[in-house]
C-alpha cells in the first residue's frame, strides 16, 4: 500500500464509514492499517493497527466484564480500535467503567449504526485499495452526469448525493452562487488548479472549471469533506474534475443558445434605436413576443464592462445579479456591456429613482467578482421614443461613470452638471442635438447672439477683443452678453457654464459650415 494509512478520525469522516466514538475523541488520530472481524468470546489474532470489528454481540456483553477483557486483549495486540454495533434506543449501553478503561488504555471504541459486515467490507476496501473506492465514485458520477444536459447547480446537487458531502458552485472569485459555502482562507481563486485545503482538521476540495484559453476559471466546484483521509480527498478531486466536463458541456450548449438569442436581440435593438418599433409592424410584434415592454414609462441603464470581457459569457451572471434585486428589466448586449430598462405605468418619482440607484450599486458589487464595471442611468421617458432617449442618456452617463470612482462608478444623468454632460457627449450621437437645444433660445433673437457668444468665448472672455473682431462697440457686446445670460439662464463668469456653451457653439457652428 503506497498511500499513508488513514487515521481513525479520517476513516470515520468518509461518508460511507461514519461511526460514533463511544469512548471519547482523544485517540482518533492513530493510523489504521487493516480491518479484522472478531468473535466477542475469542478475539483471535488482531494485527497492530487493525480495527477489530465485532459484527454481532450477545445480550449482556456490553455491560459485563467480558467487554473489559476484550478491551484488554486488543490493547495487548496494539489494535487501532474496537468497533461494535451501535446500541439502539433503550438498548444495552457501555458501562462507565468500560469507557474509562478504554480511555485509560487509549483504545477507541466505535459504534457502527449500519450493517457491521458491510461497514467492515467498505472500510477494508478503502484502507487497502483506495483506488477501488475512487473508481466506484467516478463510475457513479459518470452514470449521473452523462445521460442528460445539467446546469452547474444540477451538477452540484448530483455530486452532493454521490459524495454524501456538500458540493457547491462558486463564482470566479470563490463567491458561492446558490448555497452558503465557506472556503478556507488559503483558497486562491487566481490559481486555476485543483486545490486540496485543510484547516482545523477539515478538508475542502476546490476544482476550477476552465474558461478562457488563458486558463482563468469561469467557475469553481468545491466539496466540504470534514475530516478526510488524503486518498478520499484525491478521489473527490477526481470526481469534481470529471464533473467540470459536464459543466463545460452545458456552457458550450448554453453559448450556442445565447449567441442565437443575442443576434435576435441585437436586430430588434437596432430597430428600436432607429425608431422602427413605433409602427406596430412585424418588428414590434417580434419585440412583444420576446417580452419587451415598449408602452409606459421607461428608465434605462447601461452596464459598461471595464477591460476585455466576454459579454455573452457573462450575460447570465448580469441577468442573475439584476434578478437578485427583484428588478423586472429587459437586458440587451450592447457595445461595451449591457443596456437594460425598467417599465412602469406611471412616471417614476424621486423615491423610485433613489431605490433604483441603490439596487444598481448592489448589482455592481455582485458583479465585481467577475469584472469591474461602470453604470449609467437615464431619465424616465414615455413610450418607444422615450425609451430610445433614455437608452442614449444611460449610454452617455456610463461613459462618464468610467472616470468617476468617487461616485462608485455609478452616474445618473440628472446628477451631472451641464459642463460634465457636454464633455461626455462631445463624441456621442446625442451631443449635437443637445447643443442645438441648448442654443435654441438665441437663434430666434436679433443681434447675432450665437456668433457673439462664440467669438466672446474664443477670445477668452474679453469683451474688448470680441468688439474688435465683430467690428461693433464694446457696449453693444456687453448688452448682447447680458441678453444671452438672461435667455439661457447661465452665468458667463462660471467656468462650467462657459465650457458647456463653448462646446455647444463649436459643434453648432461646425455643423452649419459643413465641417
Amino acid at each position: 500500500m503506497t498511500d499513508v494509512p488513514p487515521t481513525l478520525r479520517e476513516l470515520i469522516g468518509h461518508p460511507h464509514l461514519a461511526a460514533t466514538p463511544l469512548s471519547g475523541d482523544d485517540d482518533l488520530d492513530r493510523r489504521v492499517t487493516g480491518i479484522t472481524l472478531i468473535d466477542p468470546a475469542d478475539t483471535g489474532l488482531v494485527q497492530a493497527g487493525e480495527i477489530a470489528v465485532c459484527p454481532v454481540i450477545p445480550a449482556g456483553y456490553l455491560s459485563s466484564w467480558r467487554l473489559d477483557a476484550t478491551i484488554r486483549r486488543l490493547y495487548d495486540q496494539r489494535a487501532a480500535a474496537l468497533a461494535v454495533p451501535l446500541p439502539g434506543p433503550g438498548g444495552e449501553t457501555l458501562l462507565d467503567g468500560s469507557r474509562r478503561l478504554a480511555r485509560h488504555l487509549h483504545l477507541p471504541i466505535l459504534g457502527i449504526s449500519g450493517a457491521p459486515l458491510r461497514w467492515a467490507g467498505t472500510a477494508a476496501v478503502f484502507v487497502h485499495s483506495p483506488a477501488v473506492d475512487a473508481a466506484d465514485h467516478l463510475c457513479r458520477a459518470h452514470r449521473a452526469l452523462t445521460p442528460r444536459l445539467l446546469n452547474p447547480q444540477d451538477v452540484a446537487r448530483a455530486l452532493t448525493g454521490i459524495l454524501d458531502r456538500p458540493v457547491a458552485v462558486l463564482g470566479p472569485d470563490g463567491t458561492p452562487i446558490t448555497v452558503s459555502f465557506e472556503l478556507p482562507s488559503d483558497f486562491d481563486p487566481h490559481a486555476p488548479v485543483a486545490q486540496i485545503l485543510t484547516a482545523d482538521g477539515h478538508t475542502t476540495v476546490a476544482v476550477p472549471v476552465p474558461g478562457t484559453p488563458s486558463g482563468t476559471a469561469d467557475l469553481w466546484m468545491a466539496a466540504a469533506l470534514g475530516p478526510a483521509p488524503a486518498a478520499w480527498a484525491r478521489a473527490v478531486r477526481d470526481v469534481l474534475q470529471f464533473a467540470t466536463l459536464a459543466v463545460q458541456r452545458w456552457q458550450a450548449t448554453r453559448r450556442v443558445v445565447l449567441e442565437r438569442d443575442a443576434r435576435l436581440r441585437a436586430g430588434l435593438f437596432g430597430d428600436l434605436l432607429e425608431g422602427r418599433l413605433d409602427s406596430g409592424g412585424t418588428a414590434h410584434q417580434r419585440a412583444a413576443e420576446m417580452g419587451w415592454r415598449l408602452d409606459g414609462w421607461h428608465v434605462a441603464f447601461h452596464i459598461a464592462a471595464l477591460g476585455q470581457v466576454d459579454l455573452l459569457g457573462h450575460t447570465d451572471a448580469v441577468v442573475a445579479a439584476i434578478a437578485a434585486e427583484q428588478i423586472d428589466v429587459t437586458v440587451v448586449e450592447r457595445g461595451d456591456g449591457w443596456s437594460a430598462w425598467t417599465t412602469s405605468r406611471t412616471e417614476p418619482d424621486e423615491d423610485t429613482s433613489r431605490d433604483l440607484l441603490a439596487s444598481l450599486q448592489r448589482i455592481r458589487r455582485r458583479l465585481a467578482g467577475r469584472f469591474d464595471c461602470a453604470i449609467g442611468v437615464g431619465r424616465g421617458h414615455p413610450d418607444t421614443g422615450g425609451l430610445t432617449r433614455s437608452l442614449a442618456e444611460a449610454w452617455d452617463a456610463a461613459r462618464l461613470a468610467r472616470g468617476r470612482p468617487q461616485t462608485g462608478r455609478l452616474v445618473h444623468i440628472d446628477r451631472l452638471g451641464l459642463a460634465q454632460l457636454l464633455v461626455a457627449w462631445a463624441s456621442t450621437e446625442t451631443f449635437a442635438p443637445t447643443a442645438t437645444r441648448l442654443l435654441a433660445p438665441l437663434e430666434s433673437q436679433p443681434g447675432e447672439l450665437v456668433a457673439t457668444l462664440s467669438t466672446y468665448l474664443d477670445a477668452g472672455g474679453s469683451a474688448a477683443d470680441t468688439a474688435a473682431i465683430l467690428g461693433v462697440h464694446r457696449n453693444t457686446v456687453a448688452a448682447r452678453l447680458h441678453r444671452i445670460e438672461e435667455l439661457l439662464t447661465v452665468d458667463l463668469n462660471n467656468p462650467d457654464d462657459r465650457l458647456a456653451l463653448h462646446l455647444a457653439c463649436r459643434v453648432t457652428l461646425d455643423r452649419n459650415t459643413g465641417y
